[in-house]
């Protein structure tokens, strides 16, 4: 029953299959968090390490946790070659560092960690001055005729389902976002950084993109195979995507 899974813990069930399909992170991106702050560097939910083999080809000292097993034996074999990575199969807010950071990175997965201790975890974890970098990709599709497709299969199978048709509005300003993520007031020197780009899928990728993502898992499996069919009669041979990549930084201020 899908009522007795953890939301933010069903990727494991399609751990290769969201390693194949699941979108990467801009090289600006990485360069701009290692300008902000430095090494070494705990990444928080690192999941098959999208972002992780992205900073670990930096040559940084880095450690990656990531609650699930299945999650984790992948990304170790992506950075298998990399002694400059260590890989630990843990909870953020289980997670005991023998040492303070100088950079917290967490890519897409911020949101799943416990909201009630997430910053005095991160708090805990990094040294004086150290960095927070949090960062997501959100995507839409470009084209009106995939859109009006999505929304027809979306509104017979699956209509309480957000479906994501365009930009994500964030709050006004640096302040606005702090609060809205409940940050405390020991972190600072703010700041949050865009990237637009494109990515092209064939329809069937595009499905299978889909059901890497938390919403499209919980779905019961009949309502599920329902709507990727009607996916598949509906969408044309690929779907371009929108993506804007989105990156906020702070400060454990001294």
């Amino acid at each position: 029953m899908t009522t007795n899974r953890v939301r933010g813990r069903v990727f494991g069930e399609i751990a290769d299959e969201y390693d194949r399909i699941r979108p990467s992170y801009p090289a600006q991106l990485v360069a701009d968090v290692l300008a902000y702050a430095g090494p070494p560097a705990l990444e928080v939910g690192a999941g098959t390490g999208k972002a992780t083999e992205l900073f670990a080809a930096h040559g940084i000292d880095l450690v990656a946790t990531e609650p699930d097993p299945a999650m984790a034996a992948l990304l170790a074999r992506r950075v298998a070659d990399r002694p400059n990575v260590t890989v630990t199969v843990s909870t953020f807010e289980e997670y005991v560092p023998e040492r303070r950071f100088g950079l917290l990175l967490c890519a897409q997965a911020w949101h799943w960690v416990d909201k009630e201790v997430r910053w005095q975890r991160a708090a805990a974890a990094l040294a004086p001055g150290g960095g927070i970098a949090l960062f997501w990709n959100a995507d839409w599709p470009k084209d009106a005729e995939v859109t009006a497709a999505l929304r027809a299969a979306h509104q017979e199978f699956a209509p309480h389902l957000t479906l994501n048709t365009g930009p994500i509005s964030d709050p006004a300003g640096e302040e606005a976002w702090a609060a809205d993520m409940g940050m405390p007031p020991e972190f600072g020197d703010l700041g949050t950084r865009s990237y637009r780009w494109e990515r092209t899928l064939s329809a069937a990728d595009y499905i299978a993109y889909l059901s890497t993502q938390s919403a499209y898992r919980l779905l019961d499996e009949d309502v599920r195979e329902r709507l990727f069919g009607a996916l598949r009669d509906g969408l044309g041979a690929q779907v371009i995507l929108n993506v804007e990549t989105k990156l906020y930084l702070a400060r454990h201020l001294p």
